[in-house]
């Protein structure tokens, strides 16, 4: 007997546009910023843009979102942006693509790269001229001041938004690791930093009533606040975590405007059968069926 054919691949659920005229028809894209250049321990999570556009694989699922919307060919892949000669050219690089992606009336999908790649997206935001709120999906709340004297590194991510004027508010869920010097950061942004830890997490995700109804919000995803049984691919895993499931019931629960979403910290190298890549791939296409819904 003949061994069964495997199919090629069908990126992303056959999601992807195919032709360049489709690029005025979607305001949905995706985009790769295969950087990890301001990892602290292990590196890897440059390689994961491609990574989860293979794993989420059209011949094993479709196109439909859980909450109905079919995106066939309805998100243009801008391909995947690459680390200059040093983080502030980078970051320069990073933060002016996506202004013009917001200038343009898009809604943009980013795969990570580590997480300072946030960092620049965030800022970019600015460029929209109105408060942004942003939720922060994390094992770990990346408060540091600075990071053995990188202010860049990933670890300061969420002390880098908190800074930024134009974000009202932040909101970090699945916390699981603090350490004194991101507690007095804590207290310091007590107006507008929200911090959920998962111990007290274990049933749905709270609603986040001080954002209010129809708010502008950007979710960022470090896929390692998602417990390691779900997503084992991660350079720093933390047991504890959240569920798949409370993610994405979280996702489809929003009652605010999703202007732009990212995954991040996905590490192929550290992967099992792509799991964390499949699951990285499944929040965006979600996302992305929940900004189509509520467009």
């Amino acid at each position: 007997m003949q061994g069964a054919t495997m199919k090629k691949p069908v990126p992303f659920a056959g999601c992807f546009t195919k032709t360049a005229n489709d690029a005025t028809k979607t305001p949905w894209v995706f985009l790769g910023i295969a950087d990890d250049t301001q990892s602290t321990y292990l590196h890897g999570p440059a390689e994961a843009p491609e990574a989860m556009r293979q794993a989420y694989d059209g011949n094993c699922f479709n196109a439909t979102t859980e909450s109905g919307v079919d995106l066939a060919e309805s998100v243009l892949d801008l391909g995947d942006l690459r680390p200059r000669e040093n983080w502030e050219a980078s970051a320069r690089v990073y933060r002016a693509r996506l202004e013009e992606l917001w200038k343009s009336g898009k809604v943009p999908f980013v795969a990570g790269g580590d997480h300072a790649i946030t960092v620049p997206v965030v800022a970019a935001a600015e460029v929209l001229g109105a408060p942004i709120h942003v939720v922060q999906v994390d094992a770990h709340p990346d408060l540091y001041p600075d990071f053995e004297g990188n202010p860049s590194s990933h670890a300061c991510t969420g002390a880098r938004i908190v800074e930024m004027s134009h974000v009202e508010s932040l909101s970090q869920l699945g916390i699981r690791t603090m350490s004194a010097a991101q507690h007095a950061q804590r207290d310091r942004y007590q107006d507008k930093l929200f911090i959920y830890e998962a111990r007290d997490l274990p049933g749905a995700l709270p609603e986040l009533r001080h954002i209010p109804e129809g708010a502008s919000v950007y979710v960022t995803i470090d896929i390692d606040g998602i417990d390691p049984a779900f997503a084992p691919g991660v350079s720093h895993p933390v047991p504890g975590g959240l569920s798949a499931r409370q993610v994405l019931d979280f996702l489809g629960r929003g009652h605010w405007t999703l202007i732009g979403m990212d995954v991040v910290e996905v590490s192929p190298p550290r992967d099992f059968q792509s799991q964390t890549a499949i699951l990285g791939a499944r929040l965006l296409h979600e996302g992305m069926g929940y900004a189509a819904r509520s467009k």
